[in-house]
């Protein structure tokens, strides 16, 4: 009903403009019949239109009422499920925390054992090369001043004999001190890929660590708010 009284009013509205107007005056002729007519609906809508009012109103304040209800309702919800999620990812923090500090520390244990392993078979096998080497050194230069004094008796090829055995023990003293060359630089190898092993495991247990530092600051941080709030 509350359209029906804007709509005669529309009409009542459109009855003025369109009436004739009075020359040398602002008055109009209007159709009294129309007009009358249209003012006695306008009064018959009116109390209907009221009505409808004060029943949107009435609905009005029950629907506000009701939200202001819900709302509370849900807020207090929201209350209790954010103290639970806090609850929980505390719980899971310390836990996660727990877990990371276990892990680093069998990290930590497990790099120690593997870098003394690692550490005493490259030694042993430096000894081993270094042994060989020398035995093999050892053996050539006998075998050279063997061969010299073998020589050396025959008068006749004294000359050559010297100068051979002179070649001999030089050839064998250079390779001797190839094969030491050969070992020291296999021990300073493996003596590199140890240190850069264990670097790595080193950077590998910071990041570790930095990384659970960092998830406890974003925890904190994330928190904060919840605190300040209760």
């Amino acid at each position: 009903m509350a359209m029906r009284v804007f709509e005669i009013l529309d009409e009542i509205i459109d009855a003025v403009e369109q009436a004739k107007g009075v020359p040398m005056s602002s008055s109009a002729i209007v159709n009294r019949p129309t007009l009358l007519d249209l003012l006695d609906d306008l009064r018959d809508a009116f109390p209907a239109a009221v009505e409808d009012a004060r029943e949107i109103i009435e609905q009005r304040d029950e629907i506000v009422s009701s939200a202001r209800a819900e709302a509370a309702r849900v807020e207090a919800s929201c209350h209790d499920e954010a103290t639970r999620l806090v609850s929980d990812a505390r719980a899971s923090a310390e836990k996660t925390t727990a877990e990371a500090d276990s892990y680093a520390q069998r990290t930590v244990g497990k790099a120690n054992s593997d870098a003394d392993r690692i550490l005493a078979g490259a030694e042993a096998e430096a000894t081993a090369i270094h042994e060989t080497a020398r035995a093999k050194a050892d053996g050539i230069v006998q075998a050279a001043r063997d061969e010299h004094e073998r020589l050396v008796t025959d008068h006749e090829v004294h000359r050559a004999a010297v100068s051979a055995a002179e070649d001999v023990r030089a050839d064998a003293e250079r390779h001797a001190a190839k094969l030491r060359g050969d070992a020291d630089r296999y021990v300073e190898d493996t003596l590199s890929q140890l240190s850069l092993t264990l670097q790595k495991l080193s950077a590998t247990v910071e990041h570790g660590r930095d990384t659970m530092h960092t998830r406890r600051s974003v925890d904190t941080d994330y928190y904060e708010p919840e605190h300040r709030r209760r």
